[in-house]
């Protein structure tokens, strides 16, 4: 199963990982996420409806917290890597976005973010869904392109 995105005018596609993938796709990712968490979750308590959840988060807190665990991120990047292909020329021809990754997010952290922040919501989209503080620092990370559809099993 793949999932198709665009981002700045490019069309992504990436690929379900493998299980073991994405377990450790989900490690990784508690470890990025869990000190961004942490810090912009102050105010946040059981019950609280999605809408004053995401009032609480503390984004300001969330940028410093994901800067200390960029390697975090790279680790990321290796996984959906080789199961991710990109619309390079422009023409609707999938090629394979590894052999271009520094054409693609050199000096651009923003895109590789956006990139990875597509990818997980694809990948851990039931994992992720409801109320979760999780999802929530997600979908504040999210960049204006739109989203994913959900899986369907």
């Amino acid at each position: 199963m793949s999932t198709q995105f665009d981002l700045e005018g490019r069309r992504f596609e990436v690929q379900t990982l493998s299980p073991e993938d994405s377990c450790l796709g989900l490690e990784i990712l508690g470890k990025a996420l869990g000190p961004a968490l942490m810090s912009s979750l102050s105010g946040v308590e059981p019950g609280m409806s999605v809408e004053e959840i995401g009032a609480r988060l503390n984004f300001s807190a969330i940028v410093p917290a994901l800067v200390g665990q960029a390697s975090q991120m790279s680790a990321l990047l290796k996984l959906f890597l080789p199961r991710s292909k990109f619309d390079r020329a422009g023409n609707g021809n999938l090629v394979e976005l590894k052999l271009f990754t520094d054409e693609v997010f050199g000096g651009r952290v923003d895109l590789l973010i956006a990139f990875l922040v597509h990818a997980v919501r694809a990948e851990y989209t039931c994992f992720l869904g409801g109320n979760s503080a999780l999802a929530q620092l997600l979908a504040g990370l999210a960049s204006t392109s739109k989203s994913p559809p959900a899986p369907t099993p």
